[in-house]
């Protein structure tokens, strides 16, 4: 294959670094001070990479494989999202060499630049000629919707997919076992790079098979053939794969059965509709004159999935060259562009919103392993474009290789290659400045490093809640710290929400009954006067050298104090047996913890009956949970509606209103002051 041969080689450079500096240009105009395209997800895929990196490179980490330490003491938060695992070892190389932000700004230009060189190799296999391919790369690693979604960057490593497919396609056309161990090999890898992409991989290339087959029978009994002569090593490659597979999603698998699946209602917000396929990127050449489609499409961010009129006019002219102009073409282009634009099609159908939330994806969320954790659906842009470029690019190769007339092929490449730019360009890529933010997790790390064995930093108002809890999370893996912050695509049970700062007394009590160690409260607005539990149990302060930042100290376990104030309107003085009374009660948290609706150890609201010697009334119904309306902090107080069943034999009773901690304790057997009601049980109505 002649791939890199001098001018030509300089004509993928050219395109190439159009495309890079098209899509980085904030980050590279601003001598990387800069980074795409905001401080959430951007700074979240970077932390997973330097997660990677410190479990492979520091034998002293604290964090685990899948157990980065945000939001600990949880196990297995890398499943809430994509790892990118499978390039992080382009990180690795750059990492030790470059600094910790321009190590991340390489990779992702870097990974973009090894999309291009794929999708060139392979038209270049397909004898393309050198301007179609580059042409086709350009729009494959740098089109709008790659540009605009350099923000989720666990979208841009896509450069296995090419693979996958050439060698997918190599097997079917003659099947064989390295062909097949290839391809399976590279879908691995690029589910290893990217959930999202491996997951749309192997759904599209699952349709791309299945359509290959229809249109050409004799693959069947190619593959039939095949499979008979080579049953013993095609089992084996296909089990080792399926070990492989299981191994890297058997984590997610696991978290889906305990965090479930997102809605449908959800996904559904995220369907393409048929205006998102003409949804450019803001600031870009078609932006004023079709961003009207962006203003009825519920969260209109995930939908800007246009590559432009040059795709749509290549299209036409592919279909226009399979109907009328088929001689052009040999045999194994004319299938392969008709298997590609059928897949293209199926996509579009399958995954297209009509109306009334109706779509034939809710089929595929309800059937097919692994689509119902699939929210963002709009991605499938990554492998519907795929299949577009391969089919339109063959067949602009062909077409330009009939033209004779040399002035007018030079024209037509001309004006391909700057329309091609044109289209693309995107003038005002979102980014951020580096410096604030570096110096903001200098400072909490600072802090985090003096004795803290766990600790939690309080969110600032004045910035989004996902960027306090990204500078604590930065600042734990730089301190190499755990931290109980966390921003993912998901949330621990019972965590809360990722948006509101904890109060000391969840925060104790989200850490657990066995936490031990200093426990290091870091906050920019003074605790000690605010908050009760910081003002009595803080035994040490620190404030930050070069910031307003201040972390208390607090040593875990704190012994509980079970203290409670229980006011109750009327208990009647007689009450008929195996009946319920009902109570208006308020109860006053007066304790020094949290009392939580949630968990192992929930607290709530019940009563015991004791005989006239004293002795527990053992009953069905007795000691009956009746739950809090929500949590209830040191404090705070809740009005409860009791219902308290009666014993159910006739007698004289006390009847004991208390609080219990599930699997702790009750807390009238720890000397908190609980109501007593001298009742009289009876037969008589």
């Amino acid at each position: 294959m002649k791939f890199f041969i001098r001018p030509q080689f300089l004509l993928y450079v050219v395109f190439c670094i159009v495309g890079v500096f098209n899509a980085f240009r904030p980050t590279i105009m601003s001598g990387f001070a800069y980074m795409q395209t905001d401080p959430g997800d951007t700074r979240l895929n970077h932390y997973f990479l330097e997660h990677l990196f410190q479990v492979i490179f520091n034998k002293n980490y604290t964090g685990e494989l899948f157990s980065p330490a945000f939001f600990y003491p949880y196990k297995n938060v890398l499943t809430f999202s994509d790892n990118l695992f499978g390039s992080a070892p382009i990180y690795f190389i750059l990492r030790a060499f470059f600094s910790l932000e321009l190590s991340y700004q390489l990779w992702m230009i870097v990974v973009c630049v090894l999309c291009f060189v794929s999708f060139a190799v392979l038209m270049r296999y397909y004898k393309v000629g050198h301007v179609p391919a580059a042409i086709g790369a350009f729009l494959f690693a740098f089109g709008m919707p790659r540009v605009v979604k350099i923000g989720h960057q666990q979208l841009l490593p896509q450069f296995f997919t090419p693979l996958a497919f050439l060698f997918l396609w190599n097997f079917l056309r003659s099947p064989r076992n390295k062909p097949l161990a290839y391809s399976l090999l590279l879908i691995y890898f690029q589910v290893l790079a990217g959930i999202y992409l491996g997951w749309f991989l192997m759904f599209s290339l699952a349709i791309f098979t299945a359509i290959t087959c229809l249109l050409d029978k004799s693959v069947w009994q190619r593959l039939t053939i095949y499979f008979k002569q080579n049953y013993k090593p095609a089992i084996l490659i296909t089990a080792i794969w399926l070990l492989l597979m299981l191994g890297l999603l058997g984590p997610y698998i696991k978290a889906k059965g305990i965090l479930g699946s997102p809605s449908y209602t959800q996904v559904d917000s995220m369907l393409p509709r048929l205006s998102s396929w003409f949804l450019p990127a803001p600031d870009s050449l078609w932006w004023s004159l079709l961003s009207e489609n962006s203003k009825h499409l519920p969260m209109a961010h995930e939908h800007h999935i246009f590559l432009g009129f040059l795709t749509i006019l290549l299209t036409v002219l592919s279909i226009y060259t399979l109907l009328y102009r088929k001689n052009i073409l040999n045999d194994e282009r004319t299938l392969l562009i008709k298997i590609c634009l059928l897949v293209a099609l199926t996509i579009f159908i399958i995954t297209l919103h009509v109306s009334n939330s109706w779509s034939i994806w809710r089929i595929v969320y309800g059937i097919v392993p692994g689509a119902s954790v699939i929210r963002g659906v709009t991605r499938i842009w990554t492998m519907f474009y795929f299949y577009i470029l391969v089919a339109v690019i063959l067949c602009l190769d062909s077409i330009l290789r009939t033209m004779l007339n040399q002035r007018l092929r030079m024209t037509a490449v001309s004006l391909l290659c700057i329309g091609c730019v044109l289209e693309q360009i995107v003038t005002n890529s979102p980014s951020f400045a580096l410096a604030p933010l570096t110096k903001e997790v200098a400072q909490i790390q600072e802090l985090m490093q003096k004795d803290c064995d766990v600790a939690y930093v309080t969110l600032k108002a004045e910035v989004p809640p996902w960027s306090s809890q990204l500078s604590a999370m930065w600042a734990g893996i730089k301190a190499n710290i755990p931290v109980v912050n966390g921003y993912s695509g998901n949330v621990p049970p019972n965590y809360g929400r990722m948006e509101d700062s904890m109060s000391t007394p969840q925060l104790i009590n989200w850490l657990g009954e066995d936490s031990r160690g200093q426990l290091c409260i870091i906050s920019q607005k003074s605790l000690k006067n605010d908050d009760k539990l910081v003002s009595m149990y803080s035994v040490k302060e620190n404030l930050s050298s070069s910031g307003n930042w201040t972390s208390y100290h607090l040593q875990l376990p704190i012994s509980k104090i079970f203290s409670q104030k229980i006011e109750v309107y009327e208990i009647p003085k007689t009450v008929k047996i195996a009946s319920a009374i009902k109570v208006p009660v308020v109860v006053k948290n007066i304790s020094n913890f949290l009392w939580s609706t949630k968990g192992k150890h929930y607290t709530s609201f019940s009563y015991r009956w004791l005989d006239s010697e004293g002795k527990l009334a053992v009953f069905e119904g007795d000691g009956d949970r009746i739950p809090l309306p929500f949590d209830l902090s040191p404090g705070e107080s809740a009005a409860i509606n009791a219902v308290i069943k009666t014993p159910t034999k006739p007698g004289q009773y006390s009847l004991i209103l208390t609080m219990l901690q599930e699997h702790v304790a009750w807390f009238n057997d720890k000397q908190a002051e609980s109501p007593k009601f001298e009742v009289s049980v009876t037969s008589k109505s």
